[in-house]
């Protein structure tokens, strides 16, 4: 396993506070957390509107490949950020990913439907 320096790779992926808290977008999130010594999950989520089974299906096509590359994205600032604070470069693999779609917000008088999209992924790091 290689030698990682936690305390960098925390405050390279930490966006809870500050102005990396602040997102340059409303339509979605990405949060990343350590699952033990040498995984990172980011988990992508974003609200999805659509009026038919159709839509949703096209909606749900979409947002996966949005999902996909904005985490590529924003695991990239990430590596960038920890380079830039030890002057090592971060290795990451994916290892897995799933994603869901939950609607949330459903009305029999209204076309209209609201779900969440989730995707989490989870990355070997080294």
């Amino acid at each position: 396993m290689a030698d990682i320096d936690y305390n960098a790779l925390a405050q390279s992926m930490d966006s809870t506070w500050g102005r990396s808290s602040t997102s340059k977008t409303a339509s979605f999130s990405v949060k990343l957390s350590l699952l033990g010594s040498d995984r990172i999950q980011a988990s992508y989520a974003a609200v999805v509107n659509f009026g038919t089974e159709r839509q949703m299906i096209d909606m749900k096509r979409l947002y996966e490949e949005e999902s996909v590359s904005v985490t590529k994205e924003v695991l990239k600032a990430v590596r960038a950020n920890y380079k830039e604070l030890t002057g090592d470069t971060l290795k990451v693999a994916e290892v897995g990913s799933s994603d869901s779609l939950e609607i949330i917000g459903f009305n029999v008088h209204n076309p209209r439907r609201s779900a969440y999209y989730r995707r989490k992924t989870v990355f070997e790091i080294g």
